[in-house]
């Protein structure tokens, strides 16, 4: 009896306590603050942690897109997490969601955090909430075209402006528009912009927009004013 009352008490000893909570998949979040979603405390009883509890509210928060939790004995708490992160910002009224690439909302706020930002001009965007998918056609299309983009035009995005057709405008924080026409071959017509700019650059020349959906032609309207093709 003596020996079966020992082993029952021997899993709630001290030598079962989480000495050790490693996080691995966290880049935009700190490991600490992984662990406080979870739930997860240093020094509780390791077989008294609640994985399956842990488990969801890390996958209830909006900025992990999945997660796993494991008690490893004698000491440790393993989580692996995959960071959900924001690739667009929706204009929702005079706020924005910024979007994963799974259309899921990251956050709510005045701003966009970095990230380029999309004006739907296909049907008004349902207010939305963190956590939630969003309903928004251009918001996909954009998403769905962000890879096409140029690098060097990628890094200088402001906004992406999808209207019915689906058609696409550019506009970059320099203020040049790109009318990019719909999202098949967008590619092929965007891959010319670098050159044109380089050009008219060495020209001494800016542009103020260029509107690619003449097919085989690219219609410059130069800041000062003219147009060329």
């Amino acid at each position: 009896m003596a020996a079966l009352i020992a082993l029952a008490a021997f899993p709630q000893s001290a030598l079962f306590t989480v000495d050790r909570i490693e996080v691995a998949g966290a880049e935009g979040l700190a490991p600490e603050v992984v662990a406080e979603i979870a739930g997860l405390r240093h020094g509780e009883r390791l077989f008294a942690v609640d994985s399956a509890g842990a488990l969801q509210r890390l996958r209830a928060d909006p900025r992990i897109r999945a997660a796993d939790v494991q008690v490893k004995p004698p000491r440790t708490v393993s989580v692996r997490i995959a960071e959900r992160r924001p690739v667009v910002a929706l204009a929702v009224g005079a706020q924005f969601a910024v979007l994963g690439d799974d259309l899921v909302v990251v956050s709510v706020g005045p701003s966009g955090h970095g990230v380029p930002e999309v004006v739907d001009r296909i049907r008004p965007v349902p207010w939305t909430r963190a956590g939630a998918p969003v309903a928004s056609r251009a918001a996909q299309i954009a998403i769905a075209v962000l890879p096409a983009i140029p690098g060097s035009l990628r890094a200088d995005l402001a906004r992406i402006v999808v209207s019915p057709g689906p058609d696409l405008t550019l506009v970059l924080q320099s203020g040049l528009e790109i009318r990019a026409g719909g999202p098949s071959g967008i590619a092929e017509r965007l891959a010319e912009v670098p050159q044109v700019l380089a050009a008219l650059h060495a020209r001494g020349q800016a542009a103020a927009a260029l509107d690619l959906r003449y097919a085989g032609s690219i219609a410059v309207t130069l800041a000062t004013g003219g147009e060329a093709r």
